[in-house]
């Protein structure tokens, strides 16, 4: 037990340290030494813009005309563009701003790849080309506008020779959702302070410069290109800082379930950089080592931190008589309750710290997904953008569900084996027979393979209920079903042995109900696609059908199920309707159980 509190207590220091602590720091050293920037001098910098496109046919133009109006000398900065192997019109579009920008004696160089190779190998490849030739390289990102004076202010801050990094203040669409903001807005905070300090870590891949001298080139499966490269030109000494009168507008803003996949990447990422960026933990760096442990190094591994304080407080609740972590337990179901209701009956009403803190470690939980992947390989292919891996959206779910089934399984067995214990000795003191009943179901299917298992349930009706009648429905007010068994089938009491089921991933909490195969065959000869129901899914405890239709009695019952069930299929293409759906499902099987309207 000592030990459990010793390692919770750590455990929270360092979350608090990271998210607390480390601010007060910057705060308290970054107002004692600010950066002061260089006067504007005569331009003398030559620039290399590189960037790489990768589908961007809505914003490939607009974005070689925004950098072709820069009040810069066009003899002292170049375009150059990697175009990655795009399958839509970008290539055409770039094409004709190509010539514009030429009529203005802007030079833009057009890099094209008929394969897509990926982010870092053009990142490469336009490193290659314009390192020797550029004392600074400027990256950006094609979905990111730039104020017209970037580069007059990126050359005067070089004019300081110890500062190697630029970069801006990174400002979203106003489309982004309020979550988005408020996250830039506290990264910008931090990234000030750290840029008064001259070590900030971490830069916008919208807009960043480097001097050239100081690039280097990336590794294949770089997740976090711009980080890795803006922190490789630390290596070495020298100054990383934000230029707070230059603006990046990000036109580009994800919706909800892209902001997590992508948070998802950015967690792998950050693991990956852990690895890849130890050497700036050398203490000789000073100000850019200490904030890299704050700032990155925790950051990366803070998903873990975060599972295990979680696991320590539950297990401390359950295990213990201690009073505090029962009542933090309380407000985590509460808080992240509430962001389940919310989200569940569509809620618009604002809870600011309910919102954020759900926000936060939902993004945490994402990025423990990310170190998952990253560990078991998936990140080992190249770059794609977010919203065009639908591939990897499917396998998201069916990993998060599965999480949550074994998480909510085990908790629901320890939680309810109370519950379990009265119904198995109510049911063995007021009939005869076993307590439990196993029956055999059809599971998940695919195009090779159809599971069978055996359903635990506690028993309902008498022994040998179909010994004379054969395999029938059972009907509402069926002779067979014991006085103690119509009260556990109403509550839906008998389905709890069903979590061991879920446990060892023959089912999910949630999904398709599962049949069984004696009557299979007339299912899929009077209901076509039947089979269809279970395809890809896990059968589940509840599920839509199973709270809106109940237990079937007859084949019309079945028929009218497939509808439902159908439905959740559908909602599994997305990950928010998919959240939104399981949300739903999950409270209606509550109000089920407690209002007592199942057979």
């Amino acid at each position: 037990m000592t030990f459990l509190l010793i390692t919770l207590a750590v455990l929270i220091t360092l979350a608090l340290y990271h998210h607390v602590g480390y601010l007060l720091l910057l705060k308290l050293f970054s107002n004692s030494k600010p950066i002061e920037m260089t006067e504007n001098t005569q331009p003398s910098t030559h620039f290399g813009i590189l960037m790489c496109a990768y589908n961007e046919q809505e914003h490939i133009a607009e974005k070689l005309y925004n950098l072709g109006s820069m009040l810069y000398s066009t003899e002292l900065y170049t375009i150059h563009v990697y175009l990655d192997g795009c399958t839509d019109k970008t290539y055409d579009e770039a094409m004709l701003a190509q010539s514009h920008l030429a009529k203005q004696n802007v030079v833009c160089h057009l890099h094209f790849s008929k394969v897509n190779k990926g982010k870092s190998f053009g990142i490469n490849e336009l490193i290659k080309l314009s390192k020797p030739n550029y004392d600074v390289l400027l990256f950006t990102d094609v979905s990111a506008l730039l104020s017209i004076d970037v580069l007059n202010k990126i050359d005067a801050d070089f004019k300081d020779p110890n500062i190697n990094v630029i970069t801006g203040v990174y400002i979203l669409d106003d489309l982004a959702t309020a979550e988005q903001q408020q996250y830039w807005q506290y990264q910008n905070k931090v990234k000030s302070m750290e840029s008064s300090l001259g070590a900030v870590i971490g830069v916008p891949g919208a807009m960043f410069a480097i001097r050239s001298a100081h690039a280097a080139l990336l590794d294949e499966n770089t997740i976090n290109d711009d980080f890795i490269i803006s922190m490789k030109a630390l290596n070495q000494g020298g100054k990383a800082v934000v230029n707070s009168e230059i603006n990046i507008v990000e036109r580009e803003c994800d919706e909800q379930s892209h902001d997590y996949a992508r948070r998802v990447r950015l967690g792998a990422g950050n693991w990956q950089q852990i690895k890849m960026l130890f050497e700036l933990l050398n203490p000789k760096l000073g100000w850019v080592s200490f904030n890299y442990f704050s700032h990155k190094v925790l950051r990366g591994v803070m998903p873990i931190i975060l599972l295990l304080i979680y696991a320590l407080l539950f297990s401390l609740a359950l295990s213990s008589s201690l009073l505090i972590p029962k009542v933090v337990c309380v407000a985590i179901v509460c808080t992240h309750g509430l962001g389940v209701a919310k989200k569940a009956f569509n809620i618009r009403a604002k809870l600011p710290i309910v919102d954020s803190v759900n926000y936060i470690v939902s993004a945490y939980f994402m990025a423990l997904w990310g170190i998952v992947k990253f560990e078991r390989g998936d990140y080992n292919q190249h770059w794609q953008r977010v919203h065009q891996t639908q591939e990897s959206n499917k396998i998201f779910i069916k990993t998060i569900k599965r999480t949550i089934d074994v998480v909510g399984s085990a908790v629901g067995l320890i939680l309810l084996s109370p519950v379990m214990l009265a119904v198995a000795l109510v049911i063995k003191l007021t009939s005869k027979g076993p307590v439990l009943f196993k029956q055999l179901r059809v599971g998940q299917s695919d195009d090779d393979f159809v599971a069978l298992f055996n359903v635990l349930k506690f028993r309902s009706m008498v022994v040998d209920a179909e010994a004379k009648s054969g395999a029938v429905w059972a009907s509402k007010d069926d002779p067979r079903i014991t006085a103690v068994g119509r009260f556990i089938r109403k509550t839906r009491l008998d389905e709890l042995p069903q979590l061991w089921n879920v446990l060892i991933g023959e089912m999910s909490l949630i999904g398709p109900r599962p049949e069984r195969p004696v009557f299979y065959s007339k299912l899929e000869k009077d209901i076509p696609y039947f089979c269809q129901r279970t395809y890809g899914i896990k059968p589940g405890i509840s599920g839509l059908a199973q709270v809106m239709n109940g237990y079937d009695e007859s084949i019309d019952d079945a028929r009218n199920k497939i509808g439902w069930d159908y439905a959740y299929m559908l909602s599994t293409s997305s990950a928010r309707s998919w959240c939104y759906m399981e949300f739903t499902i999950f409270f209606k099987t509550l109000a089920v159980i407690f209002t007592g309207k199942g057979q």
